[in-house]
Order: structure tokens, then sequence, then C-alpha cells
């Protein structure tokens, strides 16, 4: 199954709930895009993305908190679920959508 196109995220911080939109395009098992955090219009580019059957990690840049976030999600279909590691502060539940 191909991960390309827009994905509506939720990522369950000590912060709330945090809502996120990633607009993946994959080519030969590495994956790009960008993410937009969309309560704080935000923006920032995917990169070190891989897709390998139902896996899906990527990395993102966040620039106003000077740290890189990791995601390792599994997609079920038109969803997906997993973790997101971020830095210092830890991992937290992440759940999505394709848009």
């Amino acid at each position: 199954m191909s991960v390309d196109g827009k994905w509506n995220l939720v990522i369950e911080s000590p912060m709330g709930r945090q809502q996120v939109s990633v607009d993946l395009v994959e080519n030969a098992g590495t994956v790009t895009g960008t993410m937009v955090n969309t309560g704080q219009n935000l923006s920032t580019e995917i990169f070190d993305g891989t897709v390998d059957g139902d896996a899906l990690q990527f990395k993102a840049k966040l620039p106003h908190l000077k740290m890189t976030v990791t995601f390792d999600l599994t997609v079920h279909g038109s969803q997906l679920s997993g973790k997101v590691k971020a830095g210092k502060f830890g991992g937290f539940k992440v759940s999505g959508e394709r848009a």
C-alpha cells in the first residue's frame, strides 16, 4: 500500500492533543514531504523517511523548539498508529487517518 497523500494525525502530548497534517510522497521506499501543525500553522520538511511493508518512519525538525522528532508508525489501510519521539521529552502516542 502506498503512503502517498495527506494524513491527519493526532499526537497525545503532555501539552494536550496536538493536531498535525502530513503530506507524504513515496518513491522506491523513500518518503519525503511536509508536516504542518494545524493549531500553530507551522510547517516543516519531512526527511529520513522510509516505508517497508506497513512500517512507516520519518523525521521532522521543529525549529521553534530546536529539536527533531522521529515518527515510528504502522499503516493499517487508511489509518495509522504508533509513536513519535520528541528528544528529551520522550515518546508520545500517535494516531491518524488518510485525509
